[in-house]
């Protein structure tokens, strides 16, 4: 099985590299990248099976990380099998990802313990959910069946849209480059940025950046 590293952290690489290399199940890492530019320039001409790849790349010219960059590989590499690491724990970007075609997607926490399940799960042609994602996805559906049980309102969940574009206004991002990357107008948005905002309850950026870090977008 051929496999492609793309992490932005050195360590994170050589790290991968290190076990990959070491585990016995016949995996041959045939190129790196530390950027999603980078990705997308090594895939052109390197033959792949899958890819491991961090959710979170640092920016570049392209601004390619996260969702798009994740659409734009299904795009160009539509049988690439692809892998996440992520250290986020969002079910809507959790979410976003699956819908995207992602194949596994593994806590950067867990990732001694689980890559080498996911990756042999993707091999064999399964989807694979990391043990953190399936509980929080448990604990999700457990809390809306007591709250309908109980005759309560549900909470106002964001789209995936919206927690996208929350994520990348909190890493300090404006409006116009949200909608420069995202490719929607900046009147799209400013309405999903104002509609996160009223679904939540906040009246200001800063509240919008607390809660992107304590629910885990950044």
């Amino acid at each position: 099985m051929r496999v492609v590293i793309a992490d932005g952290h050195e360590v994170v690489r050589i790290g991968l590299r290190t076990v990959l290399q070491h585990s016995g199940e016949g995996y041959e890492l045939v190129g790196e990248a530390s950027s999603g530019s980078e990705l997308l320039k090594l895939l052109a001409h390197t033959p792949c099976d899958v890819v491991i790849i961090d959710f979170q790349m640092p920016e570049d010219t392209a601004a390619l990380d996260g969702v798009m960059l994740l659409r734009e590989l299904r795009r160009r590499f539509s049988k690439l099998r692809i892998v996440v690491l992520t250290t986020l724990r969002n079910l809507a970007i959790f979410r976003a990802m699956y819908r995207e075609g992602v194949e596994a997607v593994v806590e950067k926490a867990s990732m001694v313990d689980e890559l080498f399940v996911a990756l042999r799960t993707v091999r064999a042609g399964r989807t694979y959910i990391g043990q953190q994602l399936r509980e929080q996805m448990l604990d999700s559906s457990t809390h809306a069946n007591e709250s309908s049980s109980a005759g309560g309102k549900r909470g106002q969940s964001l789209s995936v849209r919206e927690a996208e574009v929350v994520r990348l206004l909190a890493q300090g991002l404006s409006v116009s480059e949200v909608a420069r990357i995202t490719h929607r107008s900046v009147k799209t948005i400013s309405w999903q940025k104002h509609s996160a905002m009223a679904k939540l309850g906040l009246g200001n950026d800063q509240q919008l950046f607390d809660y992107a870090r304590t629910s885990g977008l950044l």
